[in-house]
């Protein structure tokens, strides 16, 4: 979750976008959770998010909406950031 919190923060740090150079996010789940390849896994986000009442598994899940265009992380795609890194290195896995 990391790297969530650091592309939040970007948009506050614009006046100093002329620093900056390279990005890398490791294991940033910066789709959120979209495949469901694991029912096992599925079920745990589901439990804690009823257990916790969590707003960040809630946004990991694009369920923190009724229409994905509403959801936190695709909001947080549209945000200022990202592109003023000259060189991206994103490593993750299909289940991250």
């Amino acid at each position: 979750m990391g790297g969530l919190i650091v592309r939040a923060a970007l948009p506050y740090l614009d006046r100093l976008k002329d620093k900056f150079h390279g990005f890398v996010s490791l294991c940033t789940p910066h789709l959120g959770y979209m495949y469901k390849t694991s029912k096992l896994f599925s079920t745990g986000m589901w439990l804690m998010n009823k257990w916790k009442k969590s707003t960040s598994i809630s946004q990991l899940r694009m369920a923190d909406a009724n229409r994905l265009e509403d959801c936190y992380l695709y909001r947080l795609s549209q945000c200022e950031g990202l592109n003023w890194f000259k060189h991206m290195i994103l490593v993750s896995s299909y289940q991250d």
